[in-house]
């Protein structure tokens, strides 16, 4: 470090609850930016989960009120919900100004904006004037929000930052560079063993354990998670299935009837969302990230590696990025639940082999994932930003 800096870190989401994989990598940056000495503010669009933890790690929090602009989703919607988005996102708001005189105030060498969807915050570090860094996570689809998103990005004076080269080459199709910088994520010394966080989250000790966390939605693959499992029960006597996570009524109604509906409902457990992906992932012998439209970089497959639990997977985005097929994973085509189901009774009736994809994952995650390799990365360009140099855009 060249010296100390203040930076300025506006987060597009404040989740009262479980903090979505974003928002914990915006954690992470902030707590180990000010590990490394540097003066670090946090300023969140409401009250904040995560706002003790960092406040404890020496980072100062604020809340601005703001709305993001939440047309970053791949899948189609009815022209009706994307007329109603647009629309929220265009009505008047005050948080631009806000935002602008808080940074004003605080005098940050570099701003930092997370997510795409921050459209507010990145208006207010470019009319503030201070030099700024606007982190993108998100894979768009062809077609006119891909443009419109695009040309935002191209006028908006940032230097772009991208969180894995799946990321980068939709914005490379329209003529824009993002260096890319990988999330990190702690590694522990040693395994976590996986009868402790059972115990921890009322599972029995004994069976094979499959675990999914994250978001309850449609396009997170959720379904293909039980059917597959479902069939992979049925050849596997010892295996179990948990499930964790939040969504829609609706959706949710759908998968308690799809579970019922397998005839080994009893070897599922659906629980409430975790604080993080951790706990379950530690619970399990096996996790899926079965994502059916680009996942960027989930954070749930770096928390598997991180904990030595191979990872099986669609090869959506950059998920290939992070699972070696056959080497710290295993990787099958988008959609094909029989495929699924194959590779999830493979590595259930081989626990030798399981074991040693999750090494071998630990140690691609200590090489390529840790928060160490994240932050030198993240360091170096925003200090190269204060200091006036060039960095992709």
């Amino acid at each position: 470090m060249s010296r100390p800096l203040r930076v300025m870190l506006l987060s597009h989401l404040a989740s009262r609850r479980a903090p979505t994989g974003a928002e914990c990598s915006l954690a992470g940056l902030a707590k180990g930016l000010a590990g490394r000495g540097h003066r670090v503010a946090v300023v969140a669009p409401g009250p904040w989960v995560l706002a003790d933890e960092l406040e404890q790690a020496g980072v100062d929090v604020e809340i601005v009120p703001s709305r993001g602009c939440w047309l970053t989703y791949w899948e189609p919607r009815p022209w009706p919900v994307v007329a109603a988005k647009w629309l929220r996102h265009a009505w008047p708001s005050l948080a631009v100004w806000r935002l602008v005189r808080l940074i004003t105030d605080w005098q940050p060498d570099v701003v930092h904006v997370n997510c795409l969807p921050h459209l507010r915050g990145a208006a207010a570090a470019r009319r503030s004037g201070r030099p700024f860094v606007w982190h993108l996570r998100e894979i768009l689809p062809p077609g006119p929000r891909h443009r419109i998103f695009a040309h935002r990005l191209a006028t908006s004076g940032a230097h772009l930052v991208a969180v894995s080269r799946a990321v980068a080459a939709w914005l490379a199709e329209e003529r824009l560079e993002a260096l890319v910088v990988h999330n990190g994520i702690e590694v522990p010394d040693l395994r976590p063993e996986p009868v402790p966080a059972r115990t921890a989250l009322g599972l029995p000790a004994e069976g094979t354990w499959l675990g999914y966390a994250g978001q309850l939605l449609p396009h997170k693959g959720v379904l293909a998670v039980v059917h597959a499992a479902a069939r992979a029960c049925r050849e596997v006597p010892e295996l179990r299935v948990v499930i964790a996570g939040s969504g829609p009524d609706r959706f949710v109604r759908a998968l308690r009837a799809a579970i019922s509906q397998t005839g080994v409902a009893g070897r599922f457990v659906l629980l409430p969302p975790q604080p993080t992906g951790a706990g379950i992932v530690a619970a399990s012998d096996i996790v899926c990230v079965p994502t059916l439209t680009p996942d960027p970089l989930p954070r749930t497959a770096m928390e598997a590696m991180a904990a030595g639990r191979p990872v099986v997977s669609f090869p959506t985005g950059g998920l290939p990025e992070m699972v070696d097929d056959g080497r710290t994973g295993l990787l099958v085509p988008t959609g094909d639940e029989p495929a699924l189901a194959e590779a999830l009774v493979a590595l259930a009736r081989n626990p030798p082999r399981c074991q040693a994809l999750g090494e071998a994952a630990r140690r691609v995650c200590r090489e390529r994932f840790s928060i160490t390799a994240h932050l030198d990365g993240m360091e170096t360009l925003l200090e190269r930003i204060s200091a006036g140099a060039g960095a992709a855009r």
